[in-house]
């Protein structure tokens, strides 16, 4: 990358956080910013509904953001963290972990996590990216040293980091349109970030479960039909109880979580791209009760399929 395309994604990065620091400077309390779209995901409270989202949170020490992280439930969804200035802290291992410029935080759904700014560090700048991810992804989110706990990656050479940096960016740019093509494009960034780190992380192939993958791409191929855990058990050779151990240890929640997360994936697509019927959807993805599905739909997106559709917001939870 060329200095002057360095020079560049630095100013931009500035000049995002300058204007959320600006905004924050105003803000009494937190619910003040509960209702702006570039503030509420980074305040306490916030329900991360949608498939993709993504922001810098630009922690200054004494300042509005300046508390710790605490999630005892985890997040629905995944989350990766990338520490572009400053220090943070990791708060739940032994001993602590620091993140410094560079390393790259991925936290898998449900997985207990809290991080703040480090004491000694004047500020802590991140980027992030929460999702759900396309089910080919999952090899390439089992790091090692993962499993249903964060896993740390640390900064590598500069182009690394750099290169990172800048995915990040222009997920972040394109995130916040609503239409499809802007959605598909977030995601193909993004899973050019995730084959970065996959890369560098350097996960033993011993490590990789075929048959756990067989598991994803049996339910991916019949998401439609009403596959039971004990079918799809028996596919995959395993006991149900083997199956539900490995499935959970390896990608942290369990096997009809998944599925219903691949269904919920699906179902956001086919009403972005078409104009079919919210019955035809819920049909197409696996639900034979139209109400069900709806039901299913708003309580993991936070709003009905036809609002999804149209392109509403979100409404943080108070």
């Amino acid at each position: 990358m060329s200095m002057s395309n360095l020079a560049a994604l630095a100013s931009a990065t500035d000049a995002k956080a300058n204007r959320l620091i600006h905004r924050l400077a105003f803000m009494n309390n937190f619910s003040d910013g509960q209702q702006d779209p570039e503030v509420a995901p980074l305040l306490p409270g916030y329900t991360f509904g949608q498939r993709l989202m993504s922001g810098l949170t630009p922690v200054e020490r004494d300042g509005l953001l300046d508390f710790t992280i605490e999630r005892p439930n985890g997040l629905d969804g995944w989350a990766l963290l990338l520490t572009v200035r400053g220090r943070g802290l990791l708060l739940d291992r032994p001993g602590e972990t620091v993140l410094r410029e560079g390393d790259v935080l991925l936290v898998p759904p449900r997985a207990e996590h809290h991080y703040r700014r480090h004491d000694d560090s004047p500020s802590w700048w991140h980027r992030w990216v929460y999702f759900q991810p396309r089910q080919t992804w999952l090899p390439w989110l089992s790091w090692r040293g993962g499993g249903p706990r964060a896993t740390l990656l640390r900064g590598q050479d500069d182009d690394f980091r750099h290169e990172l940096d800048r995915i990040f960016s222009e997920i972040d740019a394109w995130s916040i349109n609503a239409d499809a093509f802007a959605t598909e494009m977030s995601f193909n960034l993004l899973e050019r970030a995730i084959l970065i780190c996959s890369r560098y992380n350097e996960k033993p192939v011993a490590d990789y479960d075929p048959r756990l993958a067989g598991v994803c791409s049996y339910i991916a191929e019949n998401i439609e039909k009403p596959l039971t855990l004990d079918v799809i058990a028996d596919h995959a050779r395993l006991s149900v109880s083997r199956l539900a151990h490995l499935f959970q240890d390896r990608y942290g929640c369990s096997v009809m979580a998944w599925r219903d997360d691949l269904r919920m994936q699906l179902a956001c697509r086919i009403l972005r791209m078409t104009d079919a019927p919210v019955k035809q959807v819920a049909i197409r993805v696996g639900y034979a009760n139209p109400l069900h599905f709806s039901k299913m739909f708003r309580k993991r997106m936070g709003l009905s399929p036809s609002g999804y559709r149209q392109g509403e917001s979100d409404v943080p939870a108070t």
